[in-house]
């Protein structure tokens, strides 16, 4: 056998194709580098190499990325594209083995190995093959208009497999498979493989069309034969029995719909009737025409406007929440007014349409902002309840989507209405009590603001033409009752605020917490633990252990959760005595404070109430989180160093800022809080809210952090019965605060006497429960220096002129005022 030829040529790299020894191919030219080898070919004799790449997303291969074995080949016509693109024509002559790629330059050149073409084996039966290549050929046009058997018949067996896999679909890993077969039989049988393949893929899509057909063929002879029956029985004189378009064009015509949308629904129908019944198109149309029909245009539910019995229907569901009630009353006694009033008609596409409805009530629609658990959805259910009204509830926690509230339109695929108009189709009336739930939790993104999408809703001005982007008609809202939810104020967005009358919840104290739980969570848990004919029963004593001890909320969802965990352990007692829980003992349906521990374990709550005993500086505030109010205590100490105050407990920066105001106010008072003026050159101040890792902050923490630093740098302690808020100037005025009502409960519920507000606050005693005021000392206070004796244990001695303490005794605090 003789030595290949070596060969150094321009070489381009190709994509997705593999190009065999006498196959003519077309292909495009396009990279910088392979432009200027193709111009440097050309110049040089016309030959390139040809070499394909493993991975045709690479932009530049380097020899690792060609396949080794490529082909030598010929270059017959190159024609100039725009963009400096070249489509070049090129005849394949021989396999190349490549040994050198250098693409380092400013054209690539390659070294490569001519391999010579083997010769094929005497006495092989070629029948099979001639066969595979007539199938073939046979079942691609295409490839039989540029070749024929007998050419294949003519051609030496290796060229005859060249000319037809080059022909043969298939990935370039199985035809570059066939390039790298030097042996005349393995190629062979390589190529029979694709063949095969290719023929069982021919067969797949032969079968699919087959069937495609089939079907188009039925539903066209059922059209066609549906159309002749129709006829007939028209010439028979015989009553057509209605079709689909008939029933649908009825059911418009009494749905009641608005002018535009009974326009739109018919010229919908038009355009269905001419539709093949089983296209995509159709469904989508008769997907629509079904909302339409579905929505309630004229439904509505018959109301009761009954001022007693609806004021039955809340003292029933609820116990406290006077207030809210009363509000809630004074709504529905004004929706009564505008019903009974003579001469009220309903105008705009409703009216036109003939449809049945009341005035709206233009006023704001009620907020009912308060913590969890404090009972604002099942107010809203009541009120439906009391109404009459059925009810439907949308959820607005995390919705960042305007097509949530205003729909898709029907240009996309999947497309469906808003979440408005799906609660309508629920509802099935056109005046449902429609709760927005926790409409402070919405967001915006890059696909909308639904919270401006909500705008046209609760408007009364808009919302009785109200356009979902999916129905593209309009559709009366003004005859909904609109409520709404939220657990933070400051959160709901102010354009939707502005359309809100905000209700605030603030939480219940112990007394009606224990009057819920005896009237409604005790007999609904036994009713949903099956335990309602088995005489359980809770002392009042065990019910005040659970508020105090068990739960630290301001509403009563973890209440109504520890009441089901004693009844899940007295259901287990009932069919296992000898649990660990019960111990033995007999079933026992009384439930007593002493065995309230036995259930729940230890208590989870301690009171962390403050005595006499407690060191300098620990000082009791309040705090307002969206949960309800909770108590702060606030601790300060005193270390050696050089005038540094050192804040931690994860504080905000209001609270950053309220402890240096605090600092100012005492460095400044020195003198007059028995304080040397220089008392911060050798000291540095620490002051620790404990919890560190939940952030606080709020501007009203000021008067504590000012008590806490008087009173560990004085040395005297502060009152462990008494908190405090408001916030301080640095002239040691006291600022009013927000919450007022919700800090007043936790400092009842966490068990303290005496309480500091700042005196603008007084106004706002008046929303607080009237035995919270009996059991809390409530002291106004508008300047620290009120503050000071109130809230320490005894006054701190001033400092004489030369800097002397004042003779005898620091006078006791005298006896709070009640």
């Amino acid at each position: 056998m003789a030595v290949p030829k070596t060969l150094t040529l321009p070489a381009i790299p190709i994509r997705d194709m593999v190009l065999f020894p006498g196959a003519r191919v077309p292909f495009v030219v396009g990279r910088s580098a392979s432009v200027r080898t193709l111009e440097l070919a050309i110049k040089a004799g016309d030959h390139l190499l040809m070499l394909t790449q493993k991975d045709a997303k690479v932009e530049t291969p380097a020899q690792d990325d060609l396949y080794p074995i490529g082909t030598l080949a010929l270059v017959e016509s190159v024609i100039a594209l725009p963009k400096d693109y070249y489509k070049v024509g090129v005849k394949g002559i021989a396999r190349v083995n490549l040994r050198r790629y250098d693409d380092g330059g400013e054209v690539i050149q390659a070294e490569a190995a001519l391999l010579p073409e083997p010769v094929p084996p005497a006495g092989e039966s070629l029948l099979a093959f001639h066969q595979a290549v007539e199938a073939f050929l046979g079942r691609n046009p295409d490839a039989s208009r540029l070749l024929s058997l007998d050419q294949i018949r003519e051609l030496p067996l290796g060229k005859a497999i060249d000319t037809v896999a080059g022909l043969v679909p298939a990935e370039v890993k199985q035809k570059q498979e066939i390039l790298e077969q030097l042996d005349i039989l393995p190629r062979l049988e390589a190529l029979m493989r694709l063949l095969e393949l290719d023929s069982a893929r021919s067969e797949v899509d032969r079968t699919l069309d087959e069937k495609t057909r089939q079907r188009l063929d039925q539903d066209h002879k059922q059209y066609v034969l549906n159309e002749k029956m129709r006829v007939i029985q028209q010439e028979l004189g015989k009553k057509e029995e209605k079709d689909e378009f008939t029933r649908l064009r009825d059911q418009i015509e009494a749905a009641g719909m608005t002018a535009d949308a009974k326009a739109k629904a018919l010229e919908e129908l038009e355009r269905l009737e001419a539709m093949p019944p089983q296209s995509a198109e159709a469904t989508v149309s008769r997907t629509y025409l079904e909302w339409l029909l579905a929505l309630p245009w004229k439904a509505m539910a018959e109301e009761r406007l009954d001022l007693p019995e609806a004021e039955r229907v809340l003292e029933e569901d609820h116990s406290g929440l006077d207030k809210i009630k009363a509000r809630v009353l004074e709504h529905l006694a004004v929706m009564a007014r505008l019903r009974n009033r003579p001469g009220t008609e309903v105008g705009g596409d409703a009216a036109e349409a003939g449809v049945a409805g009341h005035p709206p009530l233009r006023g704001p629609i009620l907020c009912l902002v308060g913590p969890p658990g404090v009972g604002k959805t099942s107010l809203a259910r009541s009120i439906a309840r009391a109404l009459n009204r059925p009810f439907v509830r949308l959820s607005l926690g995390g919705v960042r989507d305007e097509a949530e509230i205003r729909g898709h339109r029907r240009t996309y695929i999947g497309s469906m209405p808003g979440r408005i108009i799906s609660l309508m189709k629920k509802a099935k009336v056109r005046n449902p009590l429609m709760l927005l739930d926790e409409i402070d939790k919405m967001a915006s993104d890059f696909r909308g603001d639904p919270s401006s999408a909500l705008l046209e809703v609760l408007d009364p001005e808009q919302n009785a033409n109200f356009q979902d982007h999916y129905l593209d008609v309009g559709f009366d809202l003004s005859q909904v009752l609109f409520l709404a939810t939220a657990n933070v104020r400051h959160q709901i967005p102010e354009p939707l605020e502005d359309r809100l009358e905000v209700l605030e919840l603030s939480g219940y104290t112990a007394r009606e917490k224990l009057a819920i739980a005896e009237k409604h969570l005790i007999p609904r848990a036994l009713e949903g633990h099956g335990m309602q004919d088995m005489g359980v029963r809770f002392d009042p004593a065990a019910l005040e252990k659970l508020i105090q001890a068990y739960t630290r909320e301001a509403g009563v969802r973890q209440l109504e959760r520890e009441i089901a965990n004693i009844l899940r352990k007295l259901a287990r007692h009932t069919l296992q005595p000898h649990t660990s829980d019960a111990a033995g003992e007999p079933f026992d349906p009384i439930i007593t404070a002493e065995r309230v521990p036995k259930l729940l374990g230890p208590e989870k709550f301690l009171d962390t109430r403050l005595d006499d005993t407690a060191p300098p500086g620990v000082v009791n505030g309040l705090a307002w989180t969206p949960t309800g109010g909770d108590l702060l205590i606030i601790e300060a100490a005193v270390l050696p160093g050089k005038g540094q105050l050192k804040l931690t407990g994860k504080l905000g920066e209001v609270m950053q800022e309220s402890a240096n105001l605090a600092l100012s106010f005492v460095r400044a008072r020195a003198e007059r809080l028995g304080l040397k003026r220089d008392f911060l050159d050798t000291v540095d101040l620490h002051v620790h809210v404990p919890e560190g890792g939940i952030p606080k902050d709020g501007p009203s923490a000021g008067i504590t952090l000012a008590t806490a630093l008087i009173s560990v740098l004085t040395g005297i302690p502060a009152r462990g019965d008494l908190a405090m808020t408001g916030e301080l100037t640095l002239r040691g005025r006291v600022l009013p605060i927000g919450g007022l009502k919700e800090k007043l409960l936790a400092a009842h519920r966490q068990g303290r006497t005496a309480v500091l507000i700042p005196s603008e606050n007084a106004r706002h005693l008046e929303d607080i429960p009237a035995e919270i005021r009996e059991q809390l000392s409530i002291h106004l206070v508008s300047h620290m220096d009120e503050v000071i004796p109130l809230a320490l244990t005894r006054m701190p001695a001033p400092l004489q002129a030369e800097g002397c303490p004042a003779p005898g005794p620091s006078r006791p605090n005298p006896a709070p005022p009640q």
